[in-house]
């Protein structure tokens, strides 16, 4: 029988995948041409805009030019230097009519779109003129349009442009004039009323498709010019009008104006945001049937290539779930093999040395339990003989020598000391020789340094008090027991090589951070010199039983915080020659076997 591969359904499948991947590319260009034509219309939203706020900026300016032409007259210098005085009221009226006259008329005829033309001075001299009647013309209104006039318009002397005017359907073009035109101390302000209809002229030729159409907004969210009449004047919704501004020089779309797009741009010269709106649909409208058809090509292509990607992964999914069930079974320690799939291919011959690895695996792991078991059971007593070993070499020479002071006192004379002496070291020894517990509290090894600290003072002759820094709330931290007492022990040894002077001190201090608890011995003694400190603390690290200069202390605490606590926790030496030594115990801060009670 003829072998079946699963390379040859691999090549199979493979190659269908390849001729439909090539057939979703060119479905993919050409959407993404599409695309690219949607990118140019929104080009042409971007020119059109530019062009327009060019064209309106420059119809602007002209105006600007216009209100020089005055400033520059005689005549206005004239009006503004002139003081008012009630007796040459007369005189007021012959400037406003030569004004009218040589100014104002002249703007008027060149500038038809112009309603209106004004110039108040400061002086209290005004001049106005009109190009059609205005009636009935509110003078007052007009003088306080004119007071905050005085306050909008640029203090820098240029023009200001106002949507919306004194008169209805206007604009205001406004500028505060001086008696030259170096000065900044203006006189008095000039401006004129434009009819916005008028403007109409610059944007009636934009082309923005059927449905589509141009706008300006104001500095303040009034509709300045839009195609439909009826929203001229009129304020643009506080959302839209937000989006406007906040989306200058980008296609953006505005709130409740569905399936249209727009374009921004903002004028600096007059402050106005134009705004150009196509439709979507419109815009689309050329390439939405072949879109069509290819949306329904693809979708054809994509289930026949489902149907094919599914057969082709059932064909190996199955048996990768039987293996990855078998492996399952293995994990959580049942041993199953996998049966074949008879399809006599690949997949087959996996199946078949994976069930040869499960029995050789089950054979193994049975053999490393059995020795797993034995190797945990020698360590558990080489530990506990390794742990009662180190307790057992507390320096015996200290209690050889309080024993022959007992002696001394108690043949010499009979008194106090040898009651205090013999009571200290029952305590001691009490407290050493206990096997059952491994850790202690900080409040009874305190207790127990004390006891040694009594005999100490028989054997040095003298009062020595150990300073005790330890705050109140850390006494009943647990530490290994065993551990500071021998540490002081060195301290007597070592640290005051001369003798014990009246100037030698020991502080023990104790402290915790987030994780763990310090327990610190410091001394003012002879102090260790560099080498022997690097020694010390060489053999620290490598947690050796003897300490370099001969003592077994410093070996046997560090050894004996390890044990208890792990390897991460035991003794730090710090040390300058001549200046004394630190010890500081680490050990973590909250305790996890049993404490001696107190």
């Amino acid at each position: 029988m003829m072998k079946r591969t699963m390379a040859r359904r691999i090549y199979f499948y493979f190659a269908v995948v390849i001729a439909l991947t090539s057939v979703t590319i060119g479905v993919t260009g050409y959407w993404r041409s599409s695309k690219e034509l949607d990118n140019q219309y929104q080009a042409l939203l971007a020119q059109i805009v530019d062009n327009a706020v060019h064209q309106t900026d420059l119809y602007l300016k002209g105006y600007e030019r216009a209100t020089l032409s005055i400033l520059t007259s005689p005549l206005v210098k004239d009006a503004l230097l002139a003081k008012p005085d009630k007796s040459k009221v007369s005189e007021f009226v012959i400037a406003e009519n030569m004004m009218k006259q040589q100014l104002f008329q002249t703007v008027l005829i060149n500038n038809p779109e112009i309603t209106m033309v004004y110039l108040t001075g400061y002086n209290g001299f005004r001049a106005m003129d009109f190009n059609e009647q205005v009636t009935p013309f509110n003078y007052k209104a007009f003088e306080q349009y004119i007071d905050q006039l005085k306050e909008d318009t640029r203090d820098d002397g240029g023009l200001t442009i106002q949507d919306s005017g004194f008169l209805d359907g206007h604009l205001t073009l406004a500028r505060k004039v001086s008696d030259r035109q170096t000065s900044r101390v203006f006189k008095g302000v000039m401006g004129f009323e434009m009819r916005i209809n008028e403007l109409k002229t610059l944007w009636k030729g934009i082309r923005l498709g059927e449905t589509g159409y141009f706008f300006i907004v104001g500095d303040r969210g009034k509709i300045i010019y839009h195609p439909d009449s009826k929203r001229i004047g009129k304020q643009l919704a506080g959302r839209q009008f937000e989006a406007v501004k906040s989306n200058a020089n980008r296609v953006f779309e505005l709130p409740d104006e569905p399936d249209r797009i727009f374009f921004s741009r903002h004028s600096d010269y007059s402050g106005w945001n134009l705004v150009a709106s196509m439709s979507l649909s419109e815009q689309r409208e050329p390439v939405a049937a072949l879109r069509q058809t290819t949306m329904y090509v693809g979708l054809g292509t994509l289930l026949i290539a489902l149907y094919l990607a599914y057969r082709f992964g059932q064909s190996i999914v199955r048996p990768v779930r039987r293996l990855e069930h078998g492996m399952r079974q293995t994990e959580i320690g049942q041993w199953t093999k996998v049966p074949l799939t008879g399809s006599h291919d690949e997949m087959d011959r996996l199946i078949s040395s994976y069930n040869t690895m499960v029995e050789r695996l089950e054979a193994l792991v049975d053999r490393v339990y059995e020795t797993e078991l034995r190797n945990q059971e020698h360590q558990l007593r080489r530990q506990l003989a390794e742990f009662q070993s180190l307790q057992l070499q507390i320096n015996p020479h200290f209690l050889y020598n309080t024993l022959e002071i007992i002696i001394c006192y108690a043949v010499i004379q009979k008194s106090s000391e040898i009651k205090e002496i013999v009571r200290s070291l029952s305590y001691m020894l009490r407290y050493s020789i206990r096997t059952d517990l491994e850790e202690i509290t900080v409040a009874n090894e305190l207790k127990h340094m004390m006891h040694f600290i009594a005999i100490m003072k028989f054997r040095i002759g003298r009062e020595f008090e150990i300073d005790v820094r330890i705050p109140p709330e850390l006494l009943l931290k647990s530490m290994v027991r065993l551990t500071l007492q021998p540490l002081v022990e060195n301290i007597f040894k070592h640290a005051f090589p001369d003798g014990i002077e009246g100037h030698h001190t020991i502080v023990i201090d104790a402290w915790c951070d987030a994780e763990d608890f310090y327990l610190a011995v410091e001394d003012n003694g002879a102090g260790i010199s560099a080498h022997r400190l690097n020694a010390l603390r060489e053999s620290l690290r490598c947690s050796a039983d003897r300490s370099p200069d001969g003592s077994i202390g410093l070996g046997n605490v560090h050894n004996r915080i390890q044990m208890v606590f792990g390897e991460r926790y035991g003794l730090r030496v710090d040390s300058k020659e001549g200046r004394g030594t630190r010890i500081t115990m680490q050990m973590p801060a909250a305790a996890t076997k049993k404490v001696m009670p107190g």
